[in-house]
């Protein structure tokens, strides 16, 4: 499966590049970043990104090979654990129970996908309607 780098990279910066406006390191309650977490939730849910962006974050972080400081903006040096700390918030934000809906409003066309992809989004996500 392979999800969309600079989707991810557009919605990780919309967290990482806000919280570094006010901050000059990672904070250490990730809870100051949930706001923002909001913001690019309620976006990629409008954009029909919550299911990639929420399969391309767990990707991510389980991919050895993934370099995740690449995904922190670019604007304040993150190293990979700061990082992982923070997609792994924000996958905690989004897809908590009683959190967003990762089913999107207009379903994600099956002719789009194929399948590993699809048999994933099927299982995780087929199943809740």
């Amino acid at each position: 499966m392979k999800v969309c780098t600079a989707m991810l990279r557009y919605h990780l910066g919309q967290v990482t590049l806000t919280c570094f406006v006010d901050h000059n390191e990672v904070p250490e309650d990730l809870g100051e970043l949930d706001s923002d977490i909001e913001t690019i939730g309620h976006g990629a849910q409008a954009s029909g990104d919550l299911p990639w962006l929420l399969l391309g974050l767990r990707q991510l972080l389980h991919d050895p090979r993934a370099d995740l400081a690449s995904y922190g903006g670019g604007v304040f040096p993150l190293e990979d654990g700061d990082m992982r700390g923070i997609i792994i918030h924000v996958l905690s934000r989004l897809d908590a129970r009683g959190g967003f809906s990762s089913s999107p409003d207009v379903p994600v066309q099956r002719e789009s996908m194929g399948g590993e992809l699809w048999r994933t989004y099927r299982d995780r996500w087929g199943a809740s309607s």
